[in-house]
């Protein structure tokens, strides 16, 4: 199989949110070329789209020990190192990705993105600075800019950063999702002081720490199983009455199995319903 099409597909196959999709195609070409830097890159991608961190990270540092000195794999490995927590290693991942490609602003992004999440607004802020000024075409750097400004109590020079973001591109849904925030935290904001825990709320709402990813999965999954086991015990026992509704009025005659049967579902479900409970 030619490599460019088959990297061409995932690229097409993750534009559409398809990342499963994506590591099916990808699994078994880095098997037979594992020296392709450019599919392990992709690899990183799918993997991070699908909360595979672990394996994100794999792809990352398979990249990166191929090219040590590519700026892409510099950036997959931080975005990785970003996702795990580890933050040391994405802000310095980041910041030599940004050595590599000083002009390249998606690079500054994911620093910035790096000392966002590590609870380091300021430095975030301050990084940006001269480089929203240079890439003023670049929508998704105004948005961290914005919420870097928001962060360490500079609202009205965030608004200004997501208005440049949607001048740029004014159907983004990162900037308008982040308009939508600083309105929420703002109309808390009475005073200097509720401004300032306003933006400190902001800030730590940024940060990502160890295995935040993995609770949200798992509470994800308990909400649906909770709520699967709820909907069947309501079908339950509401077929366990119509039962003896029938059997009741002589249109039925039930056998004792049928009520048994009924009972120990509902109350498996119910069981179901109380384990998977969200915790608090």
């Amino acid at each position: 199989m030619r490599t460019e099409p088959l990297l061409a597909e995932a690229d097409a196959l993750l534009a559409r949110g398809r990342a499963h999709n994506a590591e099916r195609l990808l699994a078994p070409f880095v098997g037979r070329e594992p020296e392709n830097v450019g599919a392990w890159h992709r690899m990183a991608r799918a993997r991070l789209d699908l909360d595979d961190l672990t394996g994100a990270l794999l792809a990352a540092q398979a990249a990166w020990h191929l090219d040590p000195y590519d700026a892409e794999s510099l950036f997959w490995l931080s975005h990785a190192r970003s996702r795990l927590a580890d933050h040391a290693e994405a802000i310095a991942a980041a910041a030599a990705a940004c050595r590599e490609d000083p002009g390249n602003p998606r690079l500054h992004n994911r620093l910035a993105e790096a000392q966002l999440a590590a609870g380091l607004p300021t430095d975030a802020a301050e990084g940006l600075r001269c480089v929203a000024d240079l890439a003023g075409y670049d929508a998704d750097l105004q948005v961290t800019f914005g919420k870097a400004l928001f962060a360490i109590g500079r609202p009205l020079s965030a608004r200004e950063a997501l208005g440049r973001a949607l001048a740029i591109d004014f159907g983004h849904a990162g900037a308008r999702a982040m308009l939508k925030t600083f309105d929420k935290a703002m109309s808390t904001a009475i005073d200097a002081a509720s401004l300032a825990l306003a933006a400190d709320d902001f800030a730590e709402s940024l940060r990502i720490h160890p295995g935040q990813s993995a609770r949200r999965r798992t509470g994800a999954g308990r909400d649906a199983l909770g709520h699967v086991a709820r909907v069947a015990l309501v079908w339950f026992l509401a077929a366990l009455a119509g039962v003896g509704v029938l059997e009741a009025t002589g249109l039925l005659v039930a056998p004792s199995s049928l009520y048994f049967t009924l009972l120990l579902a509902a109350g498996t479900a119910g069981c179901v319903s109380t384990l998977a409970r969200p915790a608090g």
